[in-house]
């Protein structure tokens, strides 16, 4: 007993280490014309690393952080590169919309990048990478190592699809934001206190800003587990979304409304009209059949058919026993005539075991 004890004391204390650094050394200490340099600090909290963001990050799934200063091998040009591992790619992808600055542009380095002056946010599976510096690489093909050197690492389950929910005219570009807690959402959107959407629940809930001439709307969509959940949060908010007396035409003032089987529509804007009331419309809350698809009919042969066929068959079989029986005999003919006594009927081989009913000898050639 204090032997097994002792061995598995022994396999903790070897994997305990492992646990810890596995979350280390993603980060690639040369990757293409870039090359890292001796970090002072072997370690960095996520505090650290994110200062003020840091509460949101965690909200969302954090694991542990990495961080490196790049230089270019040949020129001045430097920046630094913050590695956040995240629990799964959903969380990934709410850490970037949240940390995606304002004014970024889209890169085809990855599904998921936003390339702006001073930062890029690119998402790789699990990792977040977060590169900042004023001389910092923008192209697709400068941040393409970086990407490669992670890839293998991340963890390919597919990003949330709930943004594809999200009506298409009037977008603003990159102004989507994605929330698991109500941390994230508070930053997205001052309405309401704690949470009034339900993310104990299960829920995650997209924002995305709309314009249309002088005039803008927020539509927030959330998506829950069941259909039941979100009846009973849809119920739960209207006191929330509806107050009683109305809230005055501000920035934050809740126009719109719906709910359709596990999902709740939100329109955001000062004040209702044609375009808030639109946009609601506009939310593609499943998906649609057509009348055109191809269709299948099974069909069911006739009695007649099912004789037939097996007739048929057992002709199939009786010609397969009556040719394979002739084969076999030829071949044991010919084997015979070329090679007698050596493969069949081999007679100084073969017993025989006789009952004694007569006194006449066995002779082996009686049987063929």
């Amino acid at each position: 007993m204090r032997r097994t004890l002792f061995v598995c004391f022994l396999a903790v204390a070897v994997l305990i280490p492992f646990q810890g650094a596995s979350a280390q050394g993603v980060l690639p200490a040369v990757a293409g014309n870039w090359s890292s340099r001796p970090s002072t600090q072997p370690s960095i909290t996520l505090d650290q690393a994110a200062g003020l963001d840091a509460p949101v990050i965690q909200e969302f799934g954090f694991k542990s952080v990495e961080q490196r200063e790049y230089a270019l091998v040949k020129g001045p040009d430097s920046f630094t590169l913050t590695l956040y591992q995240m629990v799964d790619p959903t969380a990934a992808y709410g850490v970037f919309t949240y940390l995606r600055p304002a004014n970024a542009v889209g890169s085809k380095v990855a599904q998921y990048a936003a390339v702006s002056t001073n930062r890029t946010i690119i998402v790789v599976g699990n990792f977040v990478l977060d590169i900042t510096g004023k001389r910092a690489p923008q192209s697709a093909t400068a941040l393409r190592p970086f990407v490669d050197a992670v890839k293998p690492k991340a963890d390919p389950r597919p990003y949330p699809s709930i943004a594809e929910h999200l009506p298409p005219n009037g977008l603003i570009p990159g102004s989507e934001r994605y929330a698991l807690g109500p941390l994230a959402m508070q930053k997205y959107l001052s309405f309401g206190s704690g949470d009034w959407i339900g993310f104990s629940q299960g829920a995650e809930a997209v924002l995305a800003r709309y314009r249309k001439g002088g005039q803008e709307v927020a539509v927030l969509i959330a998506e829950y587990p069941t259909q039941q959940i979100a009846a009973k949060r849809f119920e739960a908010m209207k006191p929330v979304v509806h107050p009683d007396p109305p809230t005055p035409e501000t920035v934050n003032r809740v126009v719109g409304s719906l709910r359709e089987a596990d999902l709740i529509a939100l329109a955001f804007a000062p004040r209702a009209g044609a375009f808030p009331d639109g946009l609601l419309r506009e939310i593609n809350f499943g998906h649609y059949v057509t009348s055109n698809e191809g269709k299948f009919k099974a069909t069911e042969l006739s009695m007649p058919v099912y004789i037939v066929g097996a007739f048929v068959g057992a002709g199939a079989i009786m010609l397969l026993a009556i040719f394979s029986g002739l084969g076999f005999a030829l071949v044991r003919i010919v084997v015979k005539r070329f090679f007698p006594d050596k493969v069949f009927d081999r007679r100084k081989t073969m017993e025989v075991i006789q009952l004694g009913l007569s006194n006449r000898p066995v002779n082996m050639k009686d049987f063929y």
